[in-house]
């Protein structure tokens, strides 16, 4: 299901909830997000991280991040790497 963050943050009150971007785009520094897909909800913030670690790890490609509902925003500030990653090691 398709959702805006603000239908999120009424759906799930104070739950840490994984989700997958599904219309996105960059502006001055910020990952604008539009529409997301809610992959799972958690009560404990760890456990979103460990379930998004073990997603990332099998799917580079998806867009996916760990948020608590009680940002009234989505805020994602974009970083940019340094280096290039070879078997866990960044190298420069």
């Amino acid at each position: 299901m398709i959702l805006k963050w603000s239908e999120a943050i009424q759906n799930y009150p104070n739950k840490w909830i994984l989700f997958e971007a599904i219309e996105a785009y960059s502006k001055d520094g910020q990952r604008i997000i539009e529409d997301i897909s809610i992959i799972n909800v958690f009560d404990e913030g760890r456990d979103a991280l460990k379930e998004y670690a073990e997603k990332h790890k099998k799917d580079k490609s998806r867009e996916m991040y760990v948020y608590h509902t009680k940002n009234k925003e989505l805020i994602i500030e974009e970083r940019n790497w340094i280096g290039v990653r070879k078997y866990g090691q960044i190298r420069l």
